[in-house]
């Protein structure tokens, strides 16, 4: 399946399909904040963070910046934090790879 042809997950942004997420993201503020609000796979994650690699670079940076602050607080903080944040996991993971 080419990535034009991905769907997304229900979002709260609205967008349906892969084309339709590139159209929408035309500043970093857009590609953090549907990073941050659609539940990505490996599968459509992947080409996204390709796609704008620029922005991948500078959201890399930002993650690992907040896993220093991150790592000062209580266990149970951070394991809160985590729990909140589930999707942080597969993309510090498709980022750092």
């Amino acid at each position: 399946m080419g990535d034009a042809a991905m769907t997304l997950p229900d979002n709260p942004l609205g967008l349906h399909s892969f084309d339709e997420l590139v159209e929408w993201t035309v500043s970093y503020l857009h590609f953090k904040h549907a990073l941050e609000v659609i539940a990505f796979t490996t599968e459509t994650a992947t080409p996204y963070l390709n796609r704008f690699s620029e922005f991948s670079s500078r959201y890399a940076t930002e993650m690992k910046k907040q896993d220093i602050l991150e790592a000062r607080l209580p266990k149970e903080m951070r394991e809160s934090i985590e729990a909140e944040n589930a999707h942080r996991a597969l993309l510090r993971e498709l980022l750092n790879g």
